[in-house]
């Protein structure tokens, strides 16, 4: 019988108007149940304190939000309804129709729907089962009048479990920032030291946004993203966007002082730019007046004021140069003296070998075209000379040991120089 007394006497003191807020609230809290004792205090006229122990139990009156606690107080000023709050102590339990929360302590500030949740908080959006843990964050609800979307807020690194509507079953980013930012169900900022991980990449940056309802999304300052698997690649810059096709992955592009790599090659150039297919590189652009895109591998290179490479299943097959381009290949990782071949636009086309060795299998340059190369002796070792010629266009052909044939066309002229006999190649 104390129990239920004490259960009849605080709902009749939680009930009346003061737990009401002044002004466009959702919530009217009222009390459903109360394990140990409570008692009010009038502090001054109009200045009410309530105090609830022993297990207490609420909701918002007519709505499903339910709130559980180890214990309450409410105050409520009537001169001031922006003070009225509730605080709720000890294994805290909250949910209503978009999420659910558990945290130590909490607020909840009746004049604009806001919860505060304090120590081991963890959040799960019920519609996309996005969660979140972390030691703070603050709740807005979705209010009519004042907020038509939910939003929350979490400081102190928390870590974020995100997906959109859709993909709740996979396919989650996993965001830790020092701040992070959720808006309704499909968007999310983060700042400090960010970093986000998913099945198919990783990124860091100084700052982050995602806006999944329209599949794009931002990595800001000192930018990172990685694609995962075996032909993984990198792509750098001071910002990186991205863009999302069915949730996938589909393009990426770094600005300012760009800087890509993959297991064949590293770009670099003010702005680089990647179309992805199945988590693969299919296609890229690079340009850039400060930092000239120039593309590097363990035996050759290009550069120019910009860049164009097609790389089916992620393998290099054609690199375009275009504005003073330059490409050289070296005979090997050593050779401090490369073959090179210029103009005012270059192409440079890729094979594969019957060892499996991907080479530089043909260059074709055009307008002012110049090429610099050695020409091998039948041993293949003996060096019989370097040769330097130009022309409207200049076709150079590779193979594993270098230039085996260069054809110049249109008023060509050039320089044969004859080495000594024992130079090598």
């Amino acid at each position: 019988m104390t129990r239920c007394r004490w259960v009849l006497v605080a709902v009749a003191l939680w009930l009346p108007g003061p737990l009401r807020a002044q002004g466009p609230t959702s919530c009217t809290v009222q009390l459903d149940s109360v394990g140990g004792v409570g008692r009010q205090i009038e502090v001054s006229p109009g200045v009410i304190r309530q105090f609830l122990s022993g297990g207490v139990w609420a909701s918002c009156h007519g709505q499903p939000t339910h709130m559980r606690s180890d214990s309450a107080a409410w105050y409520s000023d009537r001169n001031y309804p922006d003070r009225n709050k509730a605080d709720f102590i000890g294994h805290v339990w909250f949910e209503d129709s978009t999420v659910t929360l558990q945290s130590q302590t909490a607020t909840y500030a009746l004049r604009d729907d806001r919860l505060d949740a304090y120590g081991n908080v963890h959040l799960v959006n019920r519609k996309t089962g996005s969660d979140l843990t972390g030691p703070a964050l603050t709740y807005w609800r979705a209010v009519p009048g004042v907020r038509d979307t939910a939003e929350l807020l979490a400081v102190n690194r928390p870590t974020v479990r995100y997906r959109a509507p859709e993909d709740s079953a996979g396919g989650a980013y996993v965001i830790v920032g020092q701040r992070v930012r959720l808006k309704g169900n499909d968007r999310a900022w983060a700042g400090g030291n960010v970093t986000i991980d998913r099945s198919d990449f990783s990124a860091q940056a100084d700052s982050a946004e995602l806006d999944l309802g329209v599949g794009r999304g931002a990595f800001l300052g000192h930018a990172r993203i990685s694609g995962k698997g075996v032909d993984a690649y990198t792509l750098a810059g001071r910002h990186v966007a991205f863009r999302l096709t069915g949730r996938e992955l589909t393009w990426v592009e770094a600005r300012g002082h760009g800087d890509a790599m993959s297991k064949d090659w590293r770009l670099t150039a003010d702005t680089i730019a990647f179309d992805i297919a199945h988590r693969q590189i299919v296609h890229g652009t690079a340009w850039g007046d400060s930092l000239r895109p120039d593309t590097r591998s363990t035996r050759y290179t290009m550069r120019a004021d910009s860049v164009a490479l097609d790389t089916p299943d992620q393998q290099l097959k054609e690199m375009r140069g275009y504005g003073s381009a330059i490409a050289t290949a070296a005979r090997d990782s050593l050779d401090s003296r490369p073959d090179w071949v210029g103009g005012d636009s270059l192409v440079a086309q890729f094979d594969t070998t019957t060892s499996g060795q991907r080479i530089l299998s043909r260059l074709d340059a055009r307008g002012q075209a110049r090429a610099y190369y050695h020409v091998c002796g039948e041993d293949g070792k003996t060096l019989a000379g370097i040769n330097y010629s130009r022309g409207k266009r200049v076709i150079a052909v590779f193979g594993e040991k270098g230039v085996q044939r260069v054809r110049v066309e249109g008023e060509g002229d050039g320089v044969y120089l004859e080495p000594d006999s024992t130079a090598q190649c």
